[in-house]
């Protein structure tokens, strides 16, 4: 059996009691959220209306801690002491903490009944009674005892099947290949990265978006393939409009004109010289 069980705010060590008591008592957060689970708890198995016949000694021998502890806890409104009538009382119990309390005696009237009514239908002749239907309140544990998981969400595209979701994408993306800014995609398979896309919440909507401003992305020189589409980010930058703007061209450098000085003076002398003992030697060679 699962057992009892109350429900548990996992925002409970930030709250501003938790923290003063932490200041205030001196102890750790773990050993102050125990304690009050082991208060709330007792409570609730002991208590129709969150009060009951307790002193403080008694408290410290059930729940733990010492008598400042728990002065403390009610010093920030989550214990009410009355020592002359020796009773302690959680405050706020019908809205916390009833409904399990409640659940339980509602299951168990049921439970009465049913069992009631299938002794009288022992009876020769008798149809014997369907079991009742059991309400489920937000929380309550199924019969193996675990929290049921919460439903998953649809397709964050589309809500029918992936196969079908990718049928109409393609068709919408190909029936928009006319106007020249995306290529048009032929295969009847997903390109690489498209269930990556499609398991991204949110991603579906953007995606649909971003198709429509396709035309406005002039940094693309040729036109836009779905394998680029479905990578990461896409969709993103171009609705971001980090596409608008058309792509910088390196501009070419034209190469420089050499300009020849001509030779005066002594470098034209010897290099006149130089030339008619090349001219000579090649005379001799031949």
């Amino acid at each position: 059996m699962a057992g009892e069980w109350i429900a548990y705010d996992i925002g409970l060590p930030d709250k501003p009691e938790v923290q003063e008591l932490i200041d205030t008592t001196g102890r750790p957060v773990e050993e102050i959220v125990f304690s009050l689970l082991r208060l709330w708890g007792w409570a609730a198995m002991n208590t129709a209306n969150g009060r009951a016949r307790m002193t403080i000694p008694r408290l410290v021998r059930t729940c733990g801690q010492d008598q400042a502890f728990w002065y403390h806890v009610a010093a920030v409104g989550w214990l009410e002491i009355d020592e002359t009538d020796a009773t302690v009382a959680i405050p706020g119990w019908d809205r916390r903490f009833s409904q399990a309390a409640k659940s339980r005696l509602q299951q168990a009237d049921r439970a009465t009944s049913y069992e009631d009514k299938r002794r009288r239908a022992g009876s020769p002749g008798a149809q014997a009674p369907e079991a009742p239907a059991l309400k489920r309140g937000r929380g309550d544990r199924g019969d193996t005892g675990e929290v049921p998981p919460p439903p998953r969400e649809a397709a964050p595209w589309k809500p029918e099947s992936p196969e079908e979701t990718w049928k109409a994408f393609r068709a919408a993306w190909n029936a928009g290949a006319a106007a020249g800014n995306r290529r048009e995609w032929k295969p009847a398979t997903p390109p690489d990265g498209w269930s990556d896309r499609l398991v991204e919440i949110g991603w579906g909507d953007k995606a649909e978006e971003a198709v429509k401003r396709l035309g406005k992305c002039r940094y693309f020189e040729t036109p836009v393939t779905l394998v680029q589409f479905v990578g990461p980010r896409f969709v993103d930058l171009c609705l971001g409009g980090q596409y608008d703007a058309a792509k910088a061209k390196r501009a070419g450098r034209e190469p420089e004109a050499r300009t020849v000085t001509p030779w005066t003076g002594d470098d034209a002398e010897r290099f006149e010289a130089t030339k008619r003992k090349l001219l000579e030697s090649l005379k001799e060679t031949k």
